[in-house]
Formats: structure tokens, sequence, C-alpha cells
């Protein structure tokens, strides 16, 4: 069974009515099923749409607090929908009924019920149409358990993106157990896809600055700055599964790299120069003040003009993380650095005076 497109009374019925092909929120005909949730699992899968499964392997842990990984690159989004798994014929047959029930209530344009109706026959009865190819029978109940319909799928973290509506001109086909839909389907789900998923869906450790001293810093005399997160590599797991054991898979690696400190004063002093501090191998950022002073701290800075008479100095932190992945059939590359920023940004007040009690 090859893929065929809706036919132009069904998507006017979709797209005018607001009536979906499967249960979906919002209008079109992509089947974005429940938002990812990580609840009771203890290693923090969850479904982020149907079909599509997010797992989280290591560096992420429930007792932390964690943020979402922006990306260094602001033009950078993931796949706003694909084509992929929508449900085995028992779970396809309930939505679509439900869809064409849905869609039975009082107002509603003659069209559009007509247009379902063509639908579930199609699913149903084996009716089709020009261009339409075979149709049906039961949902192909008979083959439960052998494999699944295949259909368009909305990503549900873009919201109302009009791109997410790109895949809505196929029309859900059948799948057996193992395979992947024929060569030549638009939008089908790939492993590159499922890399950006993946990529979407990783949180790392946000970012809590504390100094020494922790209040009024002090001109010509060192501030001491470290992180009270854990920076640990994160992998994050998005996969497909093909049936009869066979998945569609791809795994990124988040390593965050030199966290850079901007003391928000041109003139300052930074440790390490380059600014940017080492993350140690345990995975933490910076020390606490050593108690010598004439120590240089690991990670901070020395101020050189004091504050009075002017605004507090910005602290920016920021944490990249170079990200690659690895997928099914040995595939695999790098996708854009990620970022994180502290938010909100600390105000450092400096004052004059020489000396400073710790």
């Amino acid at each position: 069974m090859h893929a065929v497109r809706i036919p132009a009374a069904i998507c006017r019925g979709f797209v005018v009515a607001g009536v979906l092909v499967l249960a979906a929120a919002g209008p079109g005909s992509a089947y974005t099923g429940p938002s990812k949730s990580t609840s009771g699992d203890s290693d923090g899968s969850g479904l982020l749409a149907a079909g599509v499964h997010v797992t989280y392997p290591s560096g992420r842990s429930s007792k932390g607090a964690t943020v979402p990984m922006g990306s260094s690159n602001v033009t950078w989004s993931p796949p706003p929908c694909w084509i992929g798994p929508v449900g085995d014929p028992k779970t396809f047959k309930e939505k679509i009924l439900k869809q064409v029930a849905d869609t039975n209530v009082p107002g509603q344009a003659n069209y559009a019920l007509e247009a379902m109706n063509e639908l579930q026959k199609h699913y149903e009865e084996s009716y089709t149409w020009d261009g339409g190819g075979d149709g049906y029978k039961d949902f192909n109940l008979d083959k439960q358990g052998k494999g699944q319909f295949w259909g368009p799928i909305s990503n549900p973290d873009m919201g109302n993106d009009p791109r997410t509506m790109d895949c809505n001109g196929t029309l859900p086909f059948w799948v057996d157990n193992g395979k992947l839909p024929p060569p030549g389907t638009p939008n089908v789900i790939t492993v590159d896809m499922l890399s950006q998923l993946a990529y979407a869906n990783t949180r790392v450790p946000g970012i809590t600055v504390v100094t020494s001293p922790a209040q009024t810093q002090t001109v010509n005399l060192p501030t001491w700055v470290r992180l009270t997160q854990n920076y640990s590599p994160v992998r994050v797991r998005a996969y497909v599964d093909l049936g009869g054991g066979a998945q569609l898979w791809a795994e990124t690696r988040a390593v965050p790299q030199p966290v850079e400190i901007d003391p928000g004063e041109t003139d300052a002093t930074r440790y390490p120069a380059s600014g940017r501090c080492p993350v140690a191998a345990d995975g933490t950022v910076g020390k606490a003040y050593s108690g010598n002073p004439k120590a240089t701290p690991p990670c901070g800075m020395t101020y050189r003009r004091s504050t009075v008479g002017a605004a507090p100095y910005p602290l920016r932190v920021t944490v990249d993380w170079k990200v690659s992945w690895t997928g099914s059939g040995g595939a695999g590359g790098a996708l854009p650095d990620g970022r994180v920023t502290n938010d909100p940004v600390p105000q450092v007040t400096v004052r004059e005076i020489q000396a400073v009690n710790r």
C-alpha cells in the first residue's frame, strides 16, 4: 500500500470546518497525540507525539532543576511535522470513528460531513476515489499485531506555527511491522529528524551564580565565582517503534564547554584570562573562596572600577554545549551548539575601599 494524497473534498472539510483526520489539538489533519510527559517514568521517558518516544539515558536527574537547552544558531528549529506511526488497527479505528462522531454536530457543513463519511468508508469499506489508492476493509483489524497506520503528525512543541500543517496532505496508510513507508513518500520521519527532536527535548542544568564575597565587591580585589549545578554530559534518545522489535532511533550527546564569564565591565581582569572557566571532571565550575587573600580564583574576576555613581555591572554567564548524534544504520553527525545563559542576571555593586572582610 502506497501513501496517497488526501482528495480535495476531504482536505476542504478538514481546513474549513476545523475537522481533524485524527484526534488533535488544533486545526488541520495532523495527529499530535499527547505532549511528552515524564510522570511516573524512572528514566524520564515520555511520548513526544504519536509514535515518537523520548528517553533520557544519562545526565538528567529528577532531583535537579533543568532548563531547555537553547541553540546557538538562532535560525535552527526542529521538524514542524512528519509522517510516522499513528496507531495499530484497533487504535486507528477508534480515532477515526471518534473524529467522525465529533464532526456530526448541529450546524456542521454538509461537505464536512460528506468528507468524514468518505474517510470512514475508505478505511472500513474499501471505498476509494480517482488517484486515492486502494481502500481498506474494517481498518485492517485482521492484521492487528502485524503493522501500523502511518500518517501526518504535528510537533506539539511548536504550538500554532503554520509549518506544523505542512505534512497534512498525506492520507494515513498501512505499513507492515519492521518496515518503512515506500521510497518517495514525502515527509517520512528519518534518523536525522529524530536527532533534531532529541536535541529540541534536551534539558540541561540551569545557571546559579555564587560569588565570594557574597554581596558588594571591592575594586582591585578578586571576586571568586562558582556555579552550584553539576555539568555532566547529557544524552537524549528519540525513537519510533516500527513493530516487530525494530526501531528507528537517534541519540544526541551534549557535552558542556568551558563556561564564559562576562563581568559586565570591560576593564575587569578575568580568571582565567580567556574568561572561560573550565568544567572539572566532576562537573563542577569554579570554587568557593579559599581563604588565602593571595590566591587566584580558578573562575572569577577583579573589578578595576567601582559602581559609585553608576549602574551596577550585569554579571552574565553562558554555558555552551557541544552536541553530536548517532542513529540507526550507523548514521550520525553534529548539531548546532546548545546554549544556556543565566536568567536573571545578577547586578554587581563594586565599592572603592581597599579592604574587605570575607
